[in-house]
């Protein structure tokens, strides 16, 4: 086919042009739903491969430092390469690696596919964007980018429901064969239907820039969880701290001296874009501590599985993409700070309402409150990137957006992961000592308390002593080792709803001190500005 050119501001949006736009919509809604298919499968993953709940972190963790590093890279490749052409690279690796976790025999391989997952979706979801701008006008994006967010909120939410049903009848591998067959056809409805496009190749590439940047990613994201395999104050952990933060530094100093630069890291010295930037990022983290510490309290409860965790998702998607679309337009007749100071009370009050519940608080409760939790993730966001986009000279709008994307998706795995880890702390800490207590009730003496320790791990009595000793009691384990779970799992909820009730009044605090902002750009406009900028950034 023909390569597909920049059109007229004026040009009509022709047939051709909008078959291509719903083959990569199509291609993005595959990735989109096959990422919120992993949602709900982490606690039966982490299950099966019978890890500690803190090692479920590593699960998220390869994919976003594989994602997040490859972002800047892939567009440029693609305009040196042709995006087609990495389209469809990303899309073979993304069904081969759901194949691949499908039939990991074990955690390593299973990692190992979760790492090439992270560098399709890298692939898969830069170049889909970047081809709004390429086959729409200017007059035309922010309709295509209007179009583009629906159908990735609709992916995200129908997905996590589905997996979670899926998974409930059939095992965690079927949602990566479903993911893997979806690739497969995603990538002949973009073999057939798109153009090839090639964009101005670069002079030069930030090498430098993307070595930092990985050990960056992959040594700061890694710390929460490799001080709690080796224990905070190790020198693994210290020195994992140590190696993250120099490269942090060295990310700064490189990216501040260069001419084009990965990430534009001088625009964190304009005040009002680094306080949106950090608003963002810490929101981002907050919310994502939050609700994949869900994951395992909603699976791990009594009564609770994995279709309930997937409808704890599809409601909490379903908000956010309502929350996104309300306040994007409530904000251009209303200061945007005075509506993030009115909707953070809301995160802040919700965290309070769990540190009152318990594991037997019924379902719609929790459903509910997830409703509330989606609306304010979704309508943050507008109103941060506008402010921060406001304060970015016009000549800079791409490396602004891009900055602005890279920090915050850098809070997701940052909250997930960590928050994961404390889950699995808190939880732990509360299990052992009711556990212990229950047993001490019950006339279990000291010198089973290893056996029964080690039975509160996984769930069933193996030491045939221990098991004699019960049945001379008349005690039944599975009734102490469920009074002990629900005990551990209600502490860990409580307590990180503590720490994520002290985050969000620390947000609300620091949405006081932004200063009355300017009349933001109609959503149009920014969305227009938007895909020009993931363009550009490619």
């Amino acid at each position: 086919m023909a390569s597909t050119e920049s059109k007229p501001q004026n040009a009509k949006v022709t047939r051709s042009q909008w078959i291509q736009f719903l083959a990569l919509v199509f291609g993005a809604f595959v990735a989109i739903e096959a990422m919120a298919f992993q949602a709900p499968a982490i606690p039966v993953i982490s299950q099966h491969f019978k890890l500690p709940t803190y090692l479920a972190g590593l699960i998220l963790l390869t994919f976003y430092v594989a994602s997040a590093t490859l972002y800047p890279i892939v567009g440029r490749l693609a305009d040196q390469y042709g995006r087609k052409k990495m389209l469809l690279i990303g899309m073979v690796i993304f069904a081969i690696s759901e194949v691949a976790a499908a039939i990991a025999p074990d955690f390593t391989v299973f990692l190992i596919a979760r790492v090439f997952q992270g560098v399709a979706v890298g692939f898969i979801l830069p170049i889909a964007i970047a081809y709004i701008g390429v086959i729409f006008p200017p007059e035309k994006r922010g309709m295509a980018s209007g179009i583009f967010s629906s159908v990735q909120a609709i992916a995200a939410m129908s997905g996590a429901a589905i997996a979670g049903y899926l998974i409930l009848q059939y095992g965690w591998p079927i949602i990566y064969w479903i993911s893997a067959a979806l690739a497969f056809l995603g990538l002949i409805v973009v073999l057939i239907f798109v153009e090839e496009s090639k964009g101005e190749k670069q002079s030069s590439f930030d090498y430098i820039g993307l070595i930092l940047i990985f050990v960056t990613s992959a040594t700061l994201l890694s710390v929460s969880t490799i001080g709690k395999t080796f224990g905070f104050f190790s020198p693994y952990t210290i020195i994992t701290l140590i190696v993250g933060i120099v490269a942090l530094t060295l990310l700064w100093i490189c990216e501040n001296r260069i001419n084009n630069p990965l990430v534009e890291l001088s625009l964190l010295k304009i005040k009002l874009f680094s306080m949106a930037v950090g608003i963002n990022l810490l929101i981002v983290a907050t919310f994502m501590l939050f609700i994949y510490c869900m994951n395992f309290f909603i699976t791990s409860r009594p009564g609770g599985d994995a279709s309930q965790t997937g409808l704890f998702y599809m409601f909490l998607y379903g908000a956010s993409s309502i929350g996104g679309l309300v306040v994007g337009r409530l904000s251009d007749k209303i200061n945007g700070r005075s509506i993030l100071i009115a909707i953070f009370f809301i995160p802040t009050i919700v965290m309070f309402i769990f540190t009152m519940l318990d594991a037997s608080m019924p379902f719609n409760i929790i459903a509910t409150l997830a409703v509330c939790l989606g609306f304010v993730s979704g309508a943050n966001t507008p109103i941060l990137m506008k402010f921060a986009l406001n304060e970015v000279p016009k000549e800079k709008l791409a490396a602004g957006a891009g900055l602005f994307s890279f920090i915050r998706d850098f809070g997701t795995p940052l909250g997930s992961v960590s928050g994961i880890v404390l889950f699995s702390i808190f939880k732990d800490a509360a299990f052992k000592e009711t556990l212990v207590a229950n047993a001490t009730e019950a006339g279990i003496t000291n010198e089973h308390s290893a056996a029964l320790l080690a039975a509160g791990q996984t769930g069933t009595v193996e030491n045939s002593a221990l098991a004699e000793h019960l049945t001379s009691l008349g005690v039944s384990f599975e009734s102490i080792y469920t009074t002990a779970n629900a005990a551990g799992l209600t502490s860990a909820v409580h307590s990180i709803a503590y720490i994520a009730m002290a985050l969000f009044a620390t947000i609300l605090f620091l949405c006081f001190l932004i200063p009355k902002a300017k009349k933001a750009p109609a959503p149009a406009a920014i969305a227009s500005e938007m895909v020009v900028v993931e363009e550009t950034v490619s």
